[in-house]
């Protein structure tokens, strides 16, 4: 049985930090602590936050329980490039005034390279060791922030597929690194399509691409999705509209741009509040996505939660997460992807069954099953539970 009283400290700054609540790591966090407070209550044992001095009063995607213990951490002014460098010296000193036992830093960033305390780190992919001439401009950092993942007791990787190249890339033993799903916020469910039409102002089908647009990735293929999208559209005449939902930016009006040289009628929605977004996904015929690569993918799996399907290349971890629900071709096949969506939109009884079977399929994820897999990590970061325990999906 695990012993009572275990005290673990989560850096949630995530949750403060400007454009880094609303993506991935900050929903991330907010469904995580949302979920585990309870859990650790239900455990015995008591759990701190690490917040930034001044909280945001900005919540992405629900709020942290009351009565939740959170302590403020003062750090100076710094450029961005520069933020991490002095989590080294002083993220010690503030978990020894936590009195933590166990700490869990939810990404690789903010974290120390000796903590003094057993360690927990979240991994949501390795892109940029999987692709260094890409991703890998900042050597040194990221050098020493990878460095921190080999030194912390256990990682948490957010799929099987981001767990296997956790192992791969990072060179840590198999035991080490746990497979601990994300989820999705439960509001993602079946919604009425009507408020999807007052936000797009057509009444045309349509395939739905989430992501951020603002900033380019080059393993997100935005570029790859408008060309094959616009090919397909001119070749066979399709009624559907390409609609791609995320903040824009400088890359964003250039894929606009692309999109109209390229004759696609894609619609660009900009930022969706969250509370919008069920109704986009459930009003749309598919998810559409030419990503090379993701650790996660987190809209497939809110698309099969509002029984949307989801058409996507057979590579990282969306065909894992959407499951049944999901219609992977190989990898790089543009002309491939497009005739997986053309089959979804004209055989109603196959977009039945990708609904429903992808449905049952997201039943399986859940916020709270997250939060206990989590603890159950702590307890064994902590030496309470033999290894092995807390690493089933």
């Amino acid at each position: 049985m695990p012993s009572a009283g275990l005290r673990v400290s989560v850096d949630a700054r995530p949750l403060d930090i400007e454009g880094v609540r609303s993506q991935g790591i900050g929903r991330y966090a907010h469904g995580l602590l949302g979920a585990l407070p309870a859990v650790a209550a239900e455990r015995g044992g008591e759990l701190v936050l690490l917040r930034e001095r001044r909280l945001s009063t900005s919540v992405f995607a629900g709020q942290i329980p009351e009565g939740t213990a959170v302590r403020r951490l003062r750090r100076p002014r710094m450029p961005a490039r520069l933020v991490d460098w002095p989590e080294h010296l002083l993220l010690p000193v503030d978990l020894r005034r936590a009195r933590a036992a166990v700490h869990h830093s939810l990404s690789i960033y903010r974290a120390a390279l000796r903590p003094g305390v057993p360690s927990v780190m979240t991994m949501y992919d390795v892109v940029p060791l999987m692709w260094p001439d890409q991703y890998l401009r900042s050597g040194v950092l990221h050098r020493t922030l990878y460095r921190a993942a080999r030194h912390a007791r256990l990682l948490l990787a957010v799929s099987e597929t981001a767990r296997r190249d956790v192992i791969a890339h990072l060179g840590v033993r198999p035991d080490r690194v746990l497979c601990v799903p994300a989820a999705a916020d439960p509001r993602f469910s079946p919604a009425d399509h009507r408020r999807a039409r007052e936000l797009l102002g057509f009444d045309e089908p349509y395939l739905l691409y989430v992501g951020g647009l603002a900033t380019r990735d080059p393993r997100k293929n935005v570029e790859g999705l408008i060309d094959a999208y616009a090919a397909w559209r001119r070749a066979g005449s399709r009624p559907e509209r390409l609609v791609l939902c995320g903040p824009l930016g400088a890359t964003g009006e250039r894929l606009r741009e692309r999109a109209q040289r390229a004759g696609a009628g894609a619609a660009f929605t900009g930022f969706v509040a969250d509370e919008d977004l069920p109704s986009l996904l459930s009003g749309a015929s598919c998810l559409v996505t030419a990503s090379r690569y993701e650790g996660f993918g987190l809209p497939a799996l809110e698309a099969i939660s509002c029984a949307t399907p989801v058409v996507a290349f057979d590579v990282g971890a969306v065909p894992e997460v959407a499951g049944p629900g999901c219609l992977a071709v190989r990898d790089g096949d543009g002309d491939a992807l497009m005739r997986a969506v053309a089959r979804i939109c004209d055989d109603p009884a196959l977009r039945r069954k990708l609904s429903q079977e992808g449905l049952r399929h997201a039943r399986r994820y859940s916020w709270r099953r997250t939060a206990e897999l989590t603890w159950e990590a702590y307890e064994q970061a902590a030496g309470n539970l033999p290894q092995g325990r807390g690493s089933r999906p």
